[in-house]
């Protein structure tokens, strides 16, 4: 008797170790169906979302993104799409922080590559239906759903569904978007019939910082007329010549730099240039003003500011012709013209050579008429170092006060133009002989 019953109760174990393995296969089999949502449905290929932006945040910087998708699947007639949009592939869905994909928000902005693509996708605008159960139009959605009527079974390749106006996640995450194409338009879970899972991230910025200094590089220099016109201002500031020399002045003509040396004048060809660069967006001013003259005799006050001679005693009359300063031109707007064996001393603004400057039009143009030059413009000719002058028409100016006196401005940057300064003087038959001179200080009034 005892040893029936141990045969029994081996018997027992073993049906009940058939009956524990049986349930435990049916488990293994039945946990894909549930995670997958369906046991029938095939998997989408070559599936992926494309994104336009993946910047973190519900304001204006992360909304209106756009979610293009694109997927391959076999032959099928794919009458409705549900796209849910959750934190993570498999399991309950949840929307992720801050997004939002409601139907009054998301936007159908195309399609292309199903089967019959001219029968078109439409929103779907019914609250939660057969598996598209949770879109009622609030911003907790996480469903965005479209049908159309297609009778039509084909596969599809590189088939695409276009979503616009979407808002991404508040916070750095990861965006599952699990697909499901089903043979009719009401979403019915019997009917879902291709399926996959994309995904897109959505992450920080680099914000990326430089600086671009304020700049501001001025030269003034004295160049021969043979010389080339120097390339850049660094150029120009390698220059070591600052004086211009008028040569012989008398009353039969107008001497103007650059006067060409000979053997008895004394010149030196040269005449002057200030030459500007400068990313000073607001403009620049170029202005001057002569120095006054300090090594004078007899404690004079008179025309300190002028052409003349030191330390010789100036006449208090600005318009004398027989004391040894020369007659100013005038600098209240009009200048004044030179005409031979008139005496006067001035200068004038020949043109503006902007053949170094990469940055296309012309910056600086004439403040007024005192330095315009004898056609009243100011030009960036080629022929800039031969720009013609003639007595009795041309235009010269001077500043005799102790305040700088603008001479060109530009309203922008300015970069590589040179200024050239030309210098004229006549004399009167009653004008003094001697060594005349006058200094000169230029100044550059940048605004950024």
């Amino acid at each position: 008797m005892a040893r029936t019953s141990i045969v029994n109760v081996n018997s027992w174990q073993r049906t009940a170790s058939s009956i524990a393995q049986a349930l435990i296969l049916m488990l293994s089999l039945a946990i894909p169906l549930l995670m997958s949502g369906s046991g029938s449905a095939a998997q989408l290929t070559n599936r992926k979302v494309t994104i336009n932006k993946s910047a973190v945040g519900s304001t204006a910087q992360g909304q209106n993104v756009q979610y293009d998708f694109e997927f391959d699947f076999e032959s099928t007639d794919v009458e409705g799409i549900v796209f849910e949009f959750c934190d993570s592939p498999l399991g309950t869905c949840v929307l992720p922080t801050g997004m939002n994909v409601n139907r009054s928000l998301t936007t159908l902005d195309g399609h292309t590559g199903f089967p019959t693509n001219g029968t078109a996708f439409a929103e779907f605008a019914t609250d939660d239906t057969g598996d598209c159960d949770d879109i009622d139009g609030s911003s907790d959605d996480t469903m965005y759903c479209v049908t159309r009527t297609e009778a039509t079974a084909a596969a599809g390749t590189n088939a695409t569904i276009d979503l616009g106006a979407i808002t991404n996640p508040t916070s750095i995450d990861t965006v599952y978007i699990r697909i499901g194409l089903y043979d009719d338009a009401a979403f019915a879970p019997g009917d879902r019939v291709h399926e996959g899972t994309v995904a897109a991230a959505i992450v920080d910025q680099l914000t990326i910082n430089g600086r671009v200094q304020e700049r501001l590089d001025f030269c003034v220099a004295a160049v021969d007329d043979a010389d080339t016109m120097p390339a850049t201002v660094a150029a120009c500031s390698a220059l070591t010549d600052q004086n211009v020399d008028l040569g012989i002045i008398d009353e039969s003509t107008v001497a103007v730099t650059p006067v060409d040396t000979t053997a008895n004048n004394g010149s030196d060809d040269d005449y002057g240039i200030l030459m500007a660069n400068t990313n000073a967006s607001n403009g620049l001013v170029l202005s001057y003003y002569a120095e006054a003259a300090t090594n004078v005799s007899g404690a004079d006050t008179d025309q300190l500011r002028g052409f003349r001679v030191v330390p010789t005693n100036c006449d208090a009359s600005a318009s004398s012709t027989t004391d040894q300063c020369f007659v100013s031109a005038a600098n209240a707007g009009t200048g004044s013209v030179i005409t031979a064996g008139d005496e006067l001393f001035g200068m004038y603004i020949a043109c503006v050579d902007t053949s170094s400057s990469n940055a296309g039009a012309q910056a600086l143009t004439s403040a007024d008429a005192d330095y315009d030059g004898s056609d009243n413009t100011v030009s960036n000719a080629a022929a800039c170092e031969n720009e013609t002058f003639t007595s009795g028409t041309a235009v010269v100016g001077w500043n005799t006060g102790s305040s700088a006196d603008t001479l060109i401005s530009s309203t922008t940057s300015v970069n590589d133009e040179a200024v050239k300064l030309r210098f004229a003087a006549t004399a009167e038959s009653t004008t003094p002989s001697g060594n005349y001179t006058v200094v000169t200080t230029y100044i550059a009034t940048a605004t950024f």
